[in-house]
């Protein structure tokens, strides 16, 4: 396979991260095994059930949240209120999707399978708490100040103390009974892709945040009350309390196209538009040995030919590279990725390098590129949302296939695909639960 060098590795368990860093071989055997190759799916396997602190003080919060938050009032009330609504925004419930089985709860992020393995916990000046989704509300796991200790465990610390630190976890077990060792990957790229929505919200109310990926694991595991063979902690988000999180009309629009793409072409500066949002600089601790960089695998685009196109970061031209591409030869044949890829109007491949970050970052380089990835795929879904695209994030693409299409680059390789169109008719029935400037 091409994205993976030809280099001896010792004999180190599968599980990933390993337990004893390796610098980066271990990595290298799990993405040649599983990290690269779509499984044979177990379509009847459930996700674990999310977590749940039996016993712990739960602590509700209001809902429908209020937006904006009442800016400048320091009471407790009003400090709730606008962490309920941040919450809600990244990882509640905010409408009802309906579908062939029925009903299901619409969250504003997607997650590979829905399996939504991510678990979210705040660390504030009243104590350390995990929220649960589904009723809205804050399990108090301490009553502690924790921040200063959270702090201590990154390896860029900020300059100002944090007001608020999210910490976003995943289960390692969510998804693995459907998807094999492959459910690692879909892991670190739910955790980007919570962590870009946390980073959006946050930057858009001006609160300066920072997301963090370097951290001690083991540390972070210990404050946390984690089971490390459970449940990992993906990326710690520090930001300052934001006076108002007033959500974007994208962000309330923002879901997957799960009705299809109509087959039409859509204009080439609206996909321009998607390109520049989410090739803009990211607020992490680390940049990318060699960064994610955008390709875009036409169909139907007017004023793009068809074929591979590589998206120049300087000029933000898009530079032919290969001229027999499709979406639809992106993905295994017969299975839905390649009937989504008929029909939408273009491909957008984050692609990355893993090679380039092995020595500087070692084993965990695997989970940080693909978690940068899900940070990248977070913004296309929201800028397609701005542009009135529909978006689908996929993970089933056959990843030789997509790499054929990059060029000559040795090492680079596709971490997701995101495809764009116009969703077919009305998409999906959905009730939207929270409105832009109040309750519905």
């Amino acid at each position: 396979m091409r994205t993976t060098p030809a280099v001896p590795v010792p004999d180190v368990p599968d599980a990933y991260p390993p337990p004893v860093e390796t610098g980066g071989a271990a990595a290298r055997r799990y993405h040649a095994r599983h990290g690269s190759v779509l499984p044979a799916i177990d379509q009847a396997a459930g996700s674990t059930a999310p977590k749940h602190h039996p016993g712990t003080p739960v602590i509700p919060l209001p809902f429908p949240p209020a937006f904006p938050s009442s800016p400048g009032d320091e009471e407790p009330a009003a400090a709730m209120e606008g962490l309920g609504s941040l919450l809600s925004l990244l990882y509640g419930v905010t409408r009802v999707d309906w579908t062939g089985a029925g009903v299901a709860a619409g969250r504003p992020v997607p997650s590979g399978g829905g399996s939504y393995p991510g678990e979210v916990y705040t660390a504030t000046a009243f104590g350390l708490c995990h929220y649960l989704p589904s009723a809205h509300a804050l399990e108090l796991l301490s009553p502690a100040d924790l921040r200063a200790d959270i702090v201590r465990a990154l390896d860029r610390p900020p300059l100002d103390p944090p007001d608020s630190i999210l910490l976003i976890t995943s289960r390692l077990d969510a998804n693995l009974a459907r998807y094999g060792p492959f459910g690692h990957r879909l892991q670190a790229l739910d955790a980007g892709v919570l962590t870009g929505q946390a980073l959006s919200l946050l930057e858009s109310a001006g609160a300066a945040p920072v997301a963090h990926a370097l951290f001690s694991d083991e540390e972070l595991g210990r404050l946390l009350g984690l089971n490390s063979t459970a449940e990992r902690v993906h990326a710690a988000v520090t930001t300052r309390v934001p006076a108002a999180i007033t959500p974007s009309a994208p962000l309330l629009r923002r879901r997957t196209a799960r009705s299809g793409f109509e087959p039409v072409p859509v204009p080439l500066p609206a996909l321009l538009s998607v390109l520049e949002e989410a090739a803009g600089p990211i607020p992490m601790d680390h940049a990318a040995p060699v960064d994610c960089a955008l390709y875009v695998v036409a169909h139907r685009v007017t004023g793009l030919e068809p074929g591979c196109h590589r998206r120049d970061g300087r000029t933000g031209d898009l530079v032919p590279v290969t001229g027999d591409a499709t979406p639809r030869g992106l993905f295994p044949p017969n299975g839905p990725g390649e009937l989504a890829g008929f029909e939408a109007a273009c491909a957008v491949l984050v692609t990355g390098d893993y090679e380039s970050g092995y020595p500087g970052h070692g084993d965990r380089w695997y989970r940080r590129l693909n978690l940068r990835a899900g940070v990248i795929g977070q913004r296309i879904g929201l800028a397609a949302a701005d542009a009135g695209l529909g978006a689908g994030l996929r993970c089933d693409v056959d990843t030789p296939a997509a790499d054929a299409v990059l060029g000559t680059h040795p090492h680079r390789t596709t971490l997701l695909a995101v495809l764009l169109g116009q969703e077919r008719g009305s998409g999906t029935p959905a009730f939207p639960l929270l409105g832009a400037s109040g309750p519905p």
